[in-house]
């Protein structure tokens, strides 16, 4: 038996060392063979899952935040074999981690790793890059993925909301071309949320019936243009349930293309990174990863 840890030393907490001391000791409990990897640029996360896959290690802890656990899965999921991927939550938001029910504290999330507490769960495509939580377009989630690493450890999540307010201001609308399973839908919208689950950036009610393991993706497309407008929807997110008034549009699917009439270089934002530009192709593979997840007791 053999697991390799990957971690983002420079994600989230300075105590980082610290928490791989003790997963090692939480992990050779089950493990034989325990191999760190520390990522050192954007790449490496991919680069280190996919030589694990290849060299078939029964599992992959991801140690980092919502990019790193992006990389790793990138890394994984385009090879034949796919070991079992574990997460510790180092980073701002972790939407992935809350998605699992995985504590956001490193220490007690360690402590609740179970490895024979395994669920299967769905991830998503968007041209060549996989993803496990959103897919997101519009002047705001562009202007959110220039939020610094200064600010993210002064302001945590505030961080991000604080650029998204900036942005408010300066959302454009286009007029967008979908193909949603096999219905073509043409409408104008300034933003665009795709999301595995009922969770995006953290916020657990965003599509409140979705499931990580349903085999559907969901979409709210925002029609609204003034700020007033934008900040009166933010209690219909905050609602647990999914009805949404005429400015949220909600579409449920397994595959979308999308592009915009005016063929704007809209580029998306994947799991809180900048990901592929315009036009897209959107699908989702049901159950086809396994992951660590907390036990019920």
């Amino acid at each position: 038996m053999k697991v390799m840890i990957i971690v983002n030393p420079s994600s989230g907490s300075e105590e980082a060392e610290e928490y791989v001391k003790q997963l090692k000791n939480r992990l050779s409990e089950q493990y034989e063979h325990i191999v760190t990897k520390e990522t050192q640029k954007a790449g490496d996360a991919i680069n280190f899952a996919s030589q694990a896959s290849k060299e078939r290690f029964d599992a992959i802890i991801l140690m980092g935040g919502d990019g790193t656990v992006n990389e790793g899965i990138n890394g994984v999921a385009k090879q034949d074999y796919q070991p079992t991927i574990g997460i510790i939550p180092l980073g701002t938001i972790n939407n992935f981690a809350q998605v699992l029910g995985i504590s956001m504290e490193p220490k007690e999330a360690i402590n609740q790793l179970n490895v024979k507490s395994k669920k299967n769960i769905d991830v998503g495509k968007v041209n060549d890059l996989f993803f496990v939580s959103t897919v997101s377009v519009g002047s705001i989630p562009e202007t959110v993925q220039k939020v610094d690493k200064d600010a993210k450890s002064k302001f945590g999540p505030l961080a991000y909301v604080l650029e998204g307010v900036k942005a408010l201001n300066d959302d454009e609308t286009a007029t967008f071309q979908m193909t949603i399973d096999d219905k073509d839908f043409e409408d104008k919208y300034s933003l665009l949320l795709i999301g595995l689950s009922q969770s995006i950036i953290g916020i657990g009610t965003v599509f409140s019936s979705a499931k990580i393991d349903d085999g559907y993706l969901n979409m709210l497309c925002l029609k609204a243009s003034t700020v007033t407008e934008k900040v009166k929807l933010i209690p219909e997110i905050l609602r647990n349930d999914d009805n949404y008034s005429d400015k949220l549009v909600y579409k449920r699917f397994k595959i979308a293309d999308i592009k915009t009439k005016e063929n704007k270089a809209f580029v998306t934002t994947v799991d809180g990174n900048e990901g592929p530009a315009f036009p897209v192709h959107l699908e989702v593979y049901q159950r086809f990863l396994t992951v660590f997840v907390p036990s019920d007791d």
